[in-house]
């Protein structure tokens, strides 16, 4: 048995693989973090450079007087990334007020783990393309898809005890804001003796959508808050 195999120095194409595994995942960790979200660089070069290592391994495979008689399927080691990252994003989706929080950077986190496996399979030009769409959807195509809400206005759900005029000053602070109201529907239910009403209104403006919903939901009486389409 020669020791000197189980220090060789990584190859040049081992290095380059995790360099580019690194500044890729970086960048889409740059962005999670300016946007203050739970999961920021270091997670997600964590997470690349781990699923690079992982896919360097599958394909270069064990010394064969470490594994003996016994078969080497690499493919198994890299499969079981998949399943190991969705533990670490289901750490980062949350719930709130009955929206789910989260779940872009949770998916951001699987990109990032599926750039690090292309990066260990010396797929280059296919990782930089997946970064490069990736900064398309964040900052181009969602921002565009705010103006567009913005414009088709955008509708708020909202669940409140019955018989405090909570509706009224809603509407109220709705309009001092710069909004425009329309209340689409209002269903009452009866828990318990507890009445609550469930109420869609759709407001239009180009004011601080998410500064709306935090007052709303720290408002007395109310029990629930949030946008229709809201999954983030």
């Amino acid at each position: 048995m020669e020791i000197v195999n189980y220090f060789a120095l990584p190859t040049t194409g081992q290095v380059l693989a995790v360099a580019c595994a690194f500044i890729l995942s970086a960048l889409i960790g740059a962005e999670r973090e300016l946007r203050h979200k739970d999961a920021g660089m270091r997670t997600h070069v964590l997470v690349g450079m781990g699923s690079c290592l992982f896919t360097l391994i599958s394909i270069g495979g064990a010394p064969a007087d470490l594994t003996g008689n016994l078969r080497w399927d690499g493919a198994r080691i890299a499969s079981q990334v998949v399943s190991g990252i969705g533990f670490i994003g289901a750490g980062v989706i949350w719930f709130h007020h009955d929206a789910i929080r989260g779940l872009t950077t949770a998916s951001a986190i699987w990109v990032a783990a599926a750039i690090g496996m292309a990066c260990g399979a010396q797929m280059y030009g296919l990782a930089i393309l997946v970064v490069a769409a990736y900064f398309l959807l964040v900052l181009a195509a969602a921002p565009l898809f705010h103006i567009l809400a913005k414009r088709t206005g955008s509708i708020i759900q909202m669940s409140y005890d019955d018989g405090r005029g909570i509706l009224r000053d809603v509407l109220l602070e709705i309009s001092r804001r710069g909004f425009e109201t329309q209340v689409l529907s209002s269903q009452r239910t009866s828990t318990d003796g507890r009445t609550c009403v469930h109420v869609d209104i759709r407001v239009k403006g180009s004011h601080d959508l998410d500064m709306l919903i935090q007052w709303l939901s720290e408002l007395d009486g109310v029990q629930s808050v949030k946008l229709a389409d809201e999954i983030e």
